[in-house]
């Protein structure tokens, strides 16, 4: 849903771009500049300006120098970035009801995610472009979950913890409103100042991405049971798309398809390794007790219904839970 060395020009690099300014595609991510997304940018890149002749190519703005999520979309909306890539809470900031990507035990596997991406993309797809984006392709950054200072054996245990919350993400702050947490407001580059200073003691995300984000070194402990899969998506202006000849947006599309897309095995192959790595460098692995896995599923429910009608319909919801669930 993050994880995304740099070759490509961008502020501070070496590189001059050989493409001209208005045929580079500006792309903005919080993916770290050593990341796999990166370096598969950085494939996109060489292959376009091979396919172009230098005459299109990628402009990188990794690591969230372009800032957060929030002020990425805002900056695409007047013209001032081009694409990005980004978690459903990004995603969320163009058509509200992706949050349901993200909403607690809707989608709990990948197996549930494939389901519900195959019933529901070619009319989220429609409802991006009427928001003024296009999507270029679905990504992932592994399974959530929750990573600690102390051990957490039920989900009430975070009440005595100061845990993250990303004010942009309508899941999250709903989790911890029926958890009864008071969450630390932060966006995702203040993250690990947080940490460092133990104003943060508690997050959601992936191991592929902690490790990736280097939250993982302030924390000690990670829950054995995921949350579900950290999903993102590759999404483009559509004044920009437009803009771009169609022979370089089909060179383009099957570029992501390959490498963006394509790449979701390679992700959730790596985050799997980070999980072990963690558990091999002094992490422990915690598992909610019985009475753990019940309040799991009674604050869950409640979250993801809190957001009926306001962030989704009931119609969508029960459609995901159908489709999710294999109903």
């Amino acid at each position: 849903m993050m994880v995304l060395a740099m070759a490509l020009a961008i502020p501070g690099s070496t590189r001059v771009a050989e493409a001209k300014s208005d045929n580079m595609i500006r792309i903005a991510t919080l993916a770290p500049r050593n990341s796999e997304l990166i370096r598969g940018f950085i494939k996109i890149d060489r292959e376009l300006k091979e396919a172009t002749h230098d005459q299109w190519g990628i402009q990188l703005y990794p690591s969230g120098i372009a800032g957060d999520e929030t002020d990425v979309i805002r900056k695409m909306r007047v013209g001032q970035m081009d694409a990005t890539a980004v978690t459903s809470v990004g995603l969320s900031q163009v058509l509200r009801e992706l949050a349901i990507l993200t909403a607690p035990g809707a989608i709990e596997s990948y197996e549930a995610l494939e389901r519900v991406q195959k019933s529901l993309n070619k009319e989220w797809e429609q409802k991006l472009g009427d928001a003024g984006f296009k999507l270029l392709g679905w990504g992932e950054v592994g399974l959530l979950r929750y990573f600690t200072s102390g051990p957490l054996h039920k989900p009430s245990d975070l009440k005595s913890m100061r845990p993250w919350v990303w004010p942009a993400s309508h899941t999250l702050k709903a989790m911890w409103q029926a958890i009864g947490c008071t969450g630390v407001p932060l966006g995702v580059p203040e993250v690990y100042g947080a940490l460092q200073t133990k104003m943060v003691d508690a997050i959601i995300t992936s191991a592929l991405a902690a490790v990736a984000l280097q939250w993982h070194a302030k924390l000690s402990f990670v829950t054995n049971r995921s949350l579900g899969p950290l999903v993102g998506g590759l999404v483009i202006n559509n004044k920009k798309w437009d803009s771009i000849p169609e022979d370089v947006r089909n060179t383009l599309s099957g570029e992501i398809k390959t490498n963006y897309e394509g790449d979701s095995h390679n992700i959730r192959e790596d985050d799997k390794k980070a999980f072990q790595k963690l558990l091999t460098h002094g992490y422990t692995a915690t598992d909610f007790t019985a009475a753990g896995e019940q309040e799991l599923q009674m604050f869950s429910k409640k979250a993801r219904e809190s957001l009926v009608g306001r962030v989704y319909s009931r119609e969508l919801l029960d459609r995901v839970m159908k489709v999710a669930h294999g109903g």
